[in-house]
């Protein structure tokens, strides 16, 4: 009897803690369905046919997107190579600045909060704004920096973004400035790190790099895992940028082509293919979760948890 009663009491409780449960999750669930699934799933429906926006009645055509794609377009292999190089190059520039940062603002200095909120403010202006005033910047005839350059004595300044062989390098240079959340990672993992691991470091007169390479790096390896997967996907969807600097069509000569544009170009561009766009996605989408992949089995070899000095 008292088992009976114990596995009503026990039923009432779930159907009570199920029904909060959807109370508070269904917008959530609702929204994810509507603005998530729902479009996802259309994609996937539109990447085999050949859908404009002014065609009434598409056609199927199968998997000819998709083989088109990899077989003939060469604007795709293109823009897939430099939104590659550009998220491999900005990663690097942005993972090293972010724990540099990091590290300095964890120092225990008077006003230090004012710092990392003056570090942390770039972050939260718009990219379209940040490639504006760095298009601006960067102008090879009116730009402060080239202006600083000549004053310096520079004959030849650099075109940047102007000439199809630095304007890749430039985007990747500016990328390097969107360090705000990689910066808050690394900095809360710091922050976490018990001060008597350095005491006994200090004891043992281990130097500087040796407290960083042994104590410091390994417990805030997982952190750093996070940060790559999270900079490797921004970089490689990372569209705001490009499209400034590139005037939205990959200028000059598709130098900042990169996979996003081409794809924006491809669905709203005459003729307006989205059904091809949407087969891109598809493929990018295969491109990015093999890369994560990647970095979930590299990982193995440098996130740690045992510390030793």
């Amino acid at each position: 009897m008292e088992k009976r009663e114990l596995n009503k009491i026990l039923k009432r409780g779930y159907r009570k803690e199920y029904k909060y449960f959807l109370w508070f999750a269904g917008i959530a669930l609702l929204g994810f369905v509507l603005f998530y699934f729902l479009p996802i799933l259309r994609t996937a429906i539109l990447s085999f046919t050949d859908r404009t926006i002014f065609g009434a009645d598409p056609r199927f055509v199968g998997w000819d997107n998709y083989l088109y794609a990899l077989t003939e377009d060469a604007l795709f292999k293109k823009s897939l190579t430099q939104s590659l190089v550009f998220a491999a190059g900005s990663g690097v520039l942005v993972l090293v600045t972010s724990l540099m940062l990091a590290m300095l603002l964890n120092a225990k200095v008077k006003g230090i909060g004012i710092f990392r909120t003056i570090y942390f403010l770039p972050f939260i202006i718009p990219a379209f704004a940040v490639g504006a005033v760095y298009k601006n910047i960067l102008n090879p005839n009116t730009g402060l920096i080239n202006r600083i350059l000549e004053f310096f004595g520079v004959a030849n300044a650099p075109l940047w973004y102007v000439s199809p062989q630095s304007a890749l390098l430039t985007m990747i240079l500016i990328s390097a400035m969107g360090f705000g959340v990689k910066m808050l990672v690394f900095l809360a993992a710091l922050q976490g790190i018990p001060p008597t691991l350095y005491e006994v470091a200090d004891i043992e007169g281990a130097s500087a790099f040796r407290k960083f390479w042994k104590i410091t790096l390994p417990l805030i390896s997982p952190m750093l895992f996070l940060n790559v997967i999270m900079i490797t996907i921004d970089g490689m969807k990372s569209f705001s940028l490009a499209f400034v600097m590139g005037n939205g069509s990959g200028w000059p000569a598709n130098s900042t082509l990169l996979f996003p544009i081409y794809m924006f170009m491809t669905a709203f561009n005459m003729p307006f293919r989205l059904g091809y766009a949407a087969a891109m996605a598809w493929l990018f989408f295969l491109v990015i979760l093999a890369m994560t992949g990647l970095n979930f089995l590299i990982s193995r070899y440098y996130v740690q948890k045992d510390v030793s000095v």
